[in-house]
């Protein structure tokens, strides 16, 4: 969780509330409850406040002196990856996330996009999970390779782009090749492949199948769309009790509407509004 600084074609926005969680918990939040764990600084007032939603227990939330969170980017018109991105950590830098007792004996787990080290130190405090989802960035597929792949193969479902499946797993026949290569893997047995204006790929080891997205009047502002597509899914599977194959195909609509919902505003606004 932090504060996005953010240039797109339909304008410019600074110091608005993002971050992984955030989107993630927002778009979940009607459809369960949904227990954050994430970092906050001493500016992160409106950060908090955002979460006091019904369905959302902020038990998880560590106020840490200093600032939080941010990243910057620009984004190009139809473009999925930023132009230009630059993050600080802010208190994220040597943070230790501790998930609270409640929640590590959640069934569903989403490890958001931060620092490897630190969503490994939750994976190992929610060990009773059934069903866990890992979410990553370039930066830390290249600078953390390692950690990324331990992950990966600790993850029932991963989420990802076609520049970071490729960049994970690098396939001549692109990145539905690599996904349906990393099927298999550890305990990986479903990629969800964020494609955008396009929709995304739901890969199983029962076969793939395309879900186009829902149709939207203007792109504002990209960001936090893949966030909010897992806790959109992520919240309907919790709300279906189900994690078999089937069930991911009917939650991954309720992910690609919230992704619409995203998308069409600044920041978190659109999945306020529909609150």
């Amino acid at each position: 969780m932090g504060f996005d600084d953010l240039t797109t074609p339909a304008g410019r926005a600074s110091r608005i509330p993002g971050g992984s969680a955030l989107y993630f918990t927002l778009a979940a939040a009607p459809y369960c409850q949904v227990r954050p764990v994430a970092a906050l600084g001493e500016d992160g007032d409106l950060l908090a406040e955002l979460l006091q939603q019904p369905g959302v227990d902020p038990s998880g939330l560590a106020r840490r002196p200093g600032p939080s969170y941010r990243w910057q980017a620009v984004h190009a018109a139809d473009e999925a990856v930023p132009l230009q991105e630059e993050q600080t950590f802010g208190v994220y830098t040597g943070w230790r996330p501790l998930v609270p007792g409640g929640a590590q004996g959640s069934q569903l787990l989403f490890l958001g996009s931060m620092l490897p080290l630190a969503q490994l130190q939750v994976l190992g405090q929610c060990r009773r999970a059934e069903l866990i989802g890992l979410d990553t960035m370039r930066d830390f597929i290249s600078s953390d390779r390692d950690r990324v792949a331990q992950l990966l193969r600790a993850t029932d479902v991963l989420f990802a782009n076609r520049a970071e499946l490729e960049q994970l797993w690098p396939h001549p026949g692109g990145a539905e090749r690599a996904a349906s290569e990393l099927l298999g893997r550890g305990r990986l047995r479903a990629v969800v492949l964020k494609l955008g204006e396009a929709g995304a790929v739901l890969l199983t080891r029962s076969g793939t199948r395309h879900f186009p997205a829902d149709p939207v009047e203007r792109v504002v502002d990209p960001t936090g769309a893949g966030d909010s597509l897992a806790g959109g899914m992520m919240g309907r599977l919790a709300q279906l009790r189900r994690v078999d194959d089937e069930a991911l195909e009917l939650a991954l609509p309720a992910g690609l509407a919230a992704a619409a919902r995203v998308i069409s505003a600044f920041g978190v606004r659109g999945l306020l509004e529909r609150q």
